[in-house]
């Protein structure tokens, strides 16, 4: 089984470590709000402006993760 999630979450294998697609799949929500904030001032905007900005950066971030994954999780 590969280091899934799921597998590193099981006990006893604590040990194990998520491989690196994972983590970045995993938290490419996360760095996109990071992303706004840095390039937009979060208490000046409207939620929808915020949403339609966030949207687009979360759009492009799936775009070059899709360029640049493996072709499997052990390559």
């Amino acid at each position: 089984m590969s280091n899934t999630r799921s597998f590193c979450d099981q006990p006893g294998h604590e040990h194990a470590l998520v491989p690196q697609i994972v983590e970045v799949r995993d938290n490419l929500g996360t760095l996109a709000v990071q992303v706004l904030a840095a390039r937009e001032d979060l208490s000046k905007m409207d939620y929808s402006e915020m949403l339609d900005k966030l949207y687009q950066i979360v759009d492009d971030l799936h775009t070059e993760y899709d360029r640049r994954k493996p072709t499997s999780i052990t390559d």
